[in-house]
């Protein structure tokens, strides 16, 4: 759980209801995206970013291993114009 770009089905079965229902309250979802990711390697999109090499570098040339709301997390680096593409590239509807 709590990955970027994944759905709890179990917990969320109908996000258009969801959505709508929200709305007759007066309330949106907002959807938030911080700059770390989950470190576990079974999370398609922190395998593929270490894979690249895409994340912030501690002192010794690893991948900076830090600490946020999802547990162990790591920082892409878009310092890198190639990282920022390729995160862009992340939000596609296809």
């Amino acid at each position: 759980g709590k990955c970027y770009f994944t759905w709890d089905k179990h917990a969320f079965p109908d996000p258009i209801a969801m959505q709508e229902s929200l709305s007759k309250h007066g309330r949106r979802m907002v959807t938030i995206v911080d700059p770390h990711l989950k470190r576990d390697n079974n999370y398609y999109i922190h395998k593929e970013a270490t894979e690249k090499g895409l994340y912030v570098k501690d002192k010794s040339g690893a991948d900076f291993d830090g600490f946020c709301w999802p547990g162990q997390s790591s920082y892409l680096d878009f310092t890198a114009p190639h990282v920022r593409q390729w995160w862009a590239e992340q939000f596609g509807l296809d």
